[in-house]
């Protein structure tokens, strides 16, 4: 390899030496489908999936009955369907931050709902469509989440829960849309909780020293189901609405979803090491896949090009040399190091990086090693 045109002459290639470093393998995140949602008719499911870019969401729809993934959006996550099907709701970091919009159910006519330094996400829809409940991190709180809901057009916001220190997830509300319930560990244990849709009148649902989480309201309201590690293992339990009789349904998985018709449940499971979308009946039995087996993430080397940087450089000058030190490129990820030297010792020296991200290259370094 030759560097480029502009640098011959002036800097001059050494034999390999010097540094020694062991790149970890390219990181790669796991293919996987998360946060499943029924179209209002049953036909459909909506989940997130990171099956393009591994560190990237998108959203996509299949059938209930399983086949094909149709993407829906890049880069969104905790979609749903209005109750009419006519608009998707969902979270996205396009704009920097974690936001909620709301778009067609084809994709046109997106719209932001949320735009403060707050990180918002996981909407829910009330039945009637007016409302929105979400989850709100305000701005250098990240174990602080609180539930915010507001109307469908973004407006009105308000904060239904605000318990310093604690994190309050997963609003779901209930069918007659007058309660919300919740998982929180504002006690210090993860549980479910309840309120009224207006924030008052909240009421501890679970009490167990495992944590329960993600609870979803059946469709008659008188049942909720919620993810357990209560015996070690992460299992589907059910309660009534008013907390009581709680039971383990034999089935592990989380972020549960009620169908509209409410004889089955959509949720995340594992089967065979592989982790997915699973539909079964509201009884347990007669779970499947319906998601295919995600095929295991190639690592590509976006870096390839830059092959011709890695081995050791000098560049100098009647004051001062400058060797600069790279490692060959493993996955979307270069390594280097710089080093000045004047009068025989060393004045400056940075750690380098290089990382493809999507179309850009970032180039990254920091002095004496600083992060």
């Amino acid at each position: 390899f030759r560097p480029p045109s502009h640098l011959e002459g002036r800097v001059r290639r050494l034999r390999p030496r010097a540094l020694r470093v062991a790149l970890p393998p390219a990181a790669q995140a796991p293919a996987r489908h998360s946060q499943a949602r029924w179209s209002p008719d049953g036909r459909r499911i909506m989940l997130d999936g990171n099956l393009e870019n591994p560190r990237r969401l998108d959203l996509f729809t299949i059938a209930a009955a399983g086949g094909e993934l149709v993407k829906v959006r890049n880069d969104g996550r905790n979609g749903s369907w209005s109750p009419d099907g006519k608009r998707i709701l969902f979270a996205s970091a396009s704009d920097g931050d974690l936001d909620v919009y709301v778009m067609n159910a084809d994709g046109s006519a997106v719209q932001q709902l949320t735009n403060t330094p707050e990180m918002d996400y996981l909407p829910a829809w009330s039945p009637d469509g007016r409302r929105i409940a979400f989850v709100s991190i305000p701005p250098g709180q990240g174990q602080h989440h609180e539930i915010h809901v507001m109307k469908q057009d973004g407006s009105g916001r308000a904060a239904l829960t605000q318990t310093p220190d604690a994190e309050e997830m997963s609003p779901v509300w209930s069918p007659d849309r007058r309660r919300i319930v919740f998982a929180t560990n504002r006690d210090g244990n993860w549980e479910i909780y309840g309120m009224n849709a207006d924030g008052s009148d909240i009421r501890r649902l679970t009490n167990d020293p495992a944590g329960d989480s993600g609870p979803a309201y059946a469709s008659d309201g008188k049942t909720i189901v919620f993810t357990s590690d209560r015996g070690g293992a992460r299992r589907i339990w059910r309660m009534s609405a008013s907390g009581e009789a709680p039971a383990p349904m034999e089935r592990n998985g989380s972020m549960l979803a009620w169908a509209p018709d409410g004889r089955r449940l959509a949720y995340v499971g594992q089967e065979e090491g592989a982790w997915g979308i699973f539909v079964m009946n509201a009884d347990g039995s007669g779970a499947r896949r319906v998601t295919a087996v995600p095929q295991a993430p190639v690592a590509t080397n976006r870096l390839g090009r830059m092959g011709w940087l890695a081995g050791c450089w000098e560049l100098k000058s009647a004051q001062r040399t400058t060797l600069e030190m790279w490692m060959p490129p493993e996955g979307e990820l270069m390594l280097g190091a710089s080093r000045t030297v004047s009068g025989g010792f060393t004045r400056e020296f940075e750690q380098l990086r290089l990382e493809a991200r999507g179309d850009t290259l970032i180039y990254t370094a920091s002095p004496s090693g600083q992060s």
